[in-house]
């Protein structure tokens, strides 16, 4: 039987596999899976090696590499360590050709070749990891190793774009209305993702297309080096090509440009490079199609196309922004995927890299990236979330987070920041001068129409718009300029090459299927929806936007407007309008402001009054507006440590809350009232006797029973309607809560509405936007006020 031993640089790569696995030179598992690749249904025993020689001296032989094993033990342990047993095997010393007829022959000159491409990775070896282990991020100084910072991407095998689809079809589980509301459901991806290098390993030609900023460059850097280092394509050259670079030389010539490049390497002979490539031995990574002038453009993909047909046998890979890919090279058979968006567990992977890479020592970085992981995931911050999901704007974001452990309360100005990336700074940092197809819109302009697009489209409700609709509003806005022209024909000309040009270059539109559009992420629809309600700034532009108040799709853009005017205050006054305008004509309700502001009065603490209306305004049961019963999310965090600690001195506070815990399982009909009025044995040094003396002796009415649930139904079921009343008389007699409003569903909506867009407009005055104090209190002091009180509020401040 064959037998075959590792030769010294097979023993190099088996060590740094053992080491790389985790394993110890005595641990049975790689015998295990050693022996399923040969026979799966056996089992290995360390007493009884099989005929195979799978057994524990054997492995030992192995690693030690001085013996020859059978041939099929050594190609099991080579798959179980995940290396080409034809890259590790010590080839024996051949006869001279003519000794050995024409298989010595073909022997001799594939040991040749082994050699020279073996000689010409040592060569190139120096300069691949000189240039391409390191990359530049935007906005730091020093370059950062490739391995350090990479996470391994993954690939969609169909192109979402190419695919057939209708609108109704992508908002499927999309509705930005309701309460759980996923915003990464906009490009939500239905198709398996596929590890980056599973793909590269199934196909020998491949095209890797990809938004702006979605890493293939960093993708394929990353090929190289692992090609490099052994770790992939071990037998083959990496040869990277910048396809900017290349179009900039006179003669366009692939085999002349890696000639030259093998001559730098010290590869003096031409013929060698036609060998390795003419026996298939070259890993050939071309980045940036996109990249490439127009004006060079169909010249480079000739040159490439010629160069696939004449080396056939090579791998190739070629990287494309995904809207600029209309050279396909079907007629070479390349295969088309897609780099996918990061998902949560590469975003978690990234921040980890990032932090440890740019903080002064490992385990700082690691408590930055988990607290960074963190507060992604609050509910707050799902729009930055949202941006995360490509490595740039991860960047940027992380980059943020840096300074001062957090994200900003300032959105507005982050996402100015990552549409600066995306229209200017991505392709200025990289020297990459576009072809400006749209050149008579400057970068202003630009934002303009995106903010024309976002608000018309935003409107009405549409996150998804067919290709002809997005052309007319282009055209719209082009027609417009005060230098545009009025032809109309050239108008829908123009708009359709605006379109590809917006979403080549910058990836702020993208196509979700064929002839789908929508912007690349909700938030950059509603940024720009903001700035044009900003850039338009007048009393009748925000009139129609504080309608939408209680929409909940409008919330971010409220945010988002009063963050980015240089002054909030008519805004927010008008917000503050429309809030009161919602109960104002409803009697009933205005009678329970009333009540509201009325208890808020009746106790005498150093918080916020508005504080204090919001907790008696949350206790109302049929809203279940308490918050879940947390009251560190009301209006002044002082407010919760008075309801938190039974004994502080806010009594008044205390008492309420847990007389109204008392009062709410008793009228839905819970099993056990009395376990609530349990709470009030807390209490029993504060209460006023006469209180307390009155829930003793109501407490006293119910059965006692040890446990026995049946026996108080049965008692609930005769007597329960009248004791409920008894109770709630009490509490109201003597607290003034626990009055039975008897709202109708509509007045209960109106009331949830009326609260949520109350919520809505303090964080938007606590957004850290600019407001004058006048304006900060006058909205504060008449928060939750019946129009009554905010009338007579309103006149005082007029005689003032």
């Amino acid at each position: 039987m064959t037998t075959l031993k590792a030769s010294e640089e097979g023993l190099v790569k088996i060590r740094q596999a053992r080491r790389e696995m985790g394993s110890t030179i005595e641990d049975p598992r790689w015998l295990v899976e050693a022996s399923q690749t040969l026979e799966p249904d056996r089992t290995w025993t360390e007493a009884g090696p099989y005929a195979d020689g799978l057994s524990l001296p054997t492995w030992r032989r192995f690693l030690g590499g001085r013996e020859p094993i059978k041939a099929n033990a050594f190609k099991a342990f080579c798959t179980v360590l995940q290396l080409n047993w034809e890259e590790i095997v010590d080839r024996p010393s051949l006869a001279p050709p003519y000794q050995g007829g024409v298989g010595g022959v073909r022997d001799f000159c594939q040991q040749h070749i082994d050699s020279v491409v073996e000689e010409i990775r040592q060569k190139c070896h120096s300069k691949i990891q000189q240039l391409y282990s390191k990359m530049q991020l935007l906005d730091i100084a020093q370059p950062v190793d490739v391995s350090k910072l990479y996470v391994e991407v993954n690939i969609l095998e169909e192109i979402t774009s190419w695919q057939p689809g209708e609108i109704r079809d992508l908002l499927r589980g999309f509705n930005p209305d309701a309460d759980n509301f996923n915003r990464l459901g906009l490009g939500k991806v239905r198709q398996k993702r596929v590890p980056g290098l599973d793909a590269v390993k199934s196909h020998s030609k491949l095209m890797v297309l990809g938004k702006p900023g979605s890493g293939k460059t960093t993708f394929l850097k990353h090929i190289a080096i692992q090609c490099d280092r052994a770790k992939f394509e071990a037998n083959k050259i990496p040869i990277f090509i910048s396809l900017k670079t290349f179009a900039e030389i006179a003669n366009l010539d692939l085999l002349e440009y890696i000639s030259d490049e093998f001559a730098s390497y010290g590869v003096e002979a031409r013929s060698q490079t036609e060998s390795v490539l003419s026996q298939g031995r070259c890993l050939i990574l071309l980045d940036g199609l996109d990249e490439v002038p127009e004006s060079d453009s169909d010249a480079v993909v000739r040159q490439i196309r010629q160069f696939v047909q004449k080396y056939y046998s090579n791998q190739f890979i070629i990287t494309c922004r995904i809207a600029a890919a209309k050279y396909r090279f079907h007629d070479e058979a390349f295969t088309c995927v897609e780099v996918a968006d990061f998902n949560c567990e590469q975003i978690a992977a990234f921040a980890k890299n990032w932090f440890v890479a740019f903080s002064q020592n490992m385990e700082a970085g690691k408590a930055l990236a988990s607290q960074f992981v963190e507060k992604l995931k609050l509910q707050k911050n799902q729009q930055i979330r949202e941006l995360a999901v490509t490595p740039i704007l991860l960047n940027l974001t992380c980059l943020v987070f840096q300074a001062k452990a957090d994200f900003p309360s300032n959105r507005a100005k982050l996402y100015e920041e990552g549409m600066e990336i995306m229209l200017r700074k991505w392709d200025e940092t990289r020297g990459i001068q576009r072809d400006e197809v749209y050149r008579d819109l400057n970068l202003c302009r630009k934002k303009h129409l995106l903010a024309f697009v976002a608000a018309i489209t935003f409107e009405r409700g549409d996150y998804f718009f067919e290709k002809n609709t997005v052309q007319q509003l282009i055209a719209d806005y082009l027609a417009n300029l005060p230098d545009g022209t009025s032809n109309p024909v050239k108008f829908e000309s123009d708009s359709e090459v605006v379109l590809k040009a917006i979403e080549a270059q910058h990836g702020l539109l993208v196509e979700r299927a064929r002839g789908i559009y929508s912007f690349s992420h909700l938030t950059f629809q509603e940024y720009f929806t903001a700035k044009a309600i900003v850039d338009n700034y007048e009393a009748h532009s925000l009139q129609k936007m504080v309608i939408h108040i209680t929409n909940k799709r409008w919330r971010e853009v409220f945010f988002l407007a009063v963050e980015m005017l240089p002054k909030a205050d008519d805004l927010l006054r008008l917000m503050k309008q429309q809030v009161d305008v919602l109960v104002a004509d409803d009697e009933q309700l205005q009678q329970f402001l009333m009540w509201v502001n009325q208890k808020s009065i009746s106790v005498d603490f150093p918080y916020k009054p508005a504080a204090v209306r919001f907790f008696y305004f949350s206790l109302l049961p049929s809203l279940e507006l308490a918050l879940n019963r947390n009251p560190e999310r009301f209006l002044d965090p002082a407010l919760y440590l008075a309801v938190k600690h039974t004994f502080d001195p806010a009594v008044e506070f205390t008492l309420d809350l847990v007389l109204d815990l008392a009062i709410l399982p008793v009228l839905d009909g819970a099993i056990d009232p009395a376990l609530s009025l349990a709470h009030d044995i807390l209490l029993v040094p504060l209460v006023e006797p006469e209180l307390m003396q009155a829930l003793q002796k109501l407490k006293k009415q119910l059965p006692r029973y040890p446990g026995h649930k049946k026996i108080f139904r049965e008692w609930w079921h005769a007597n329960g309607q009248v004791w409920t009343k008894e109770l709630r008389q009490i509490i109201i007699s003597y607290r003034n809560i626990g009055h039975d409003w008897q709202f109708s569903e509509q007045q209960n909506s109106l009331l949830r509405k009326y609260y949520d867009a109350n919520k809505l407009l303090v964080h938007c005055l606590n957004s850290g936007c600019n407001v004058s104090p006048a304006v900060r209190q006058e909205i504060e002091d008449t928060l939750l006020l019946p129009i009554a009180n905010i009338q007579k509020t309103s006149d005082k401040c007029d005689r003032v």
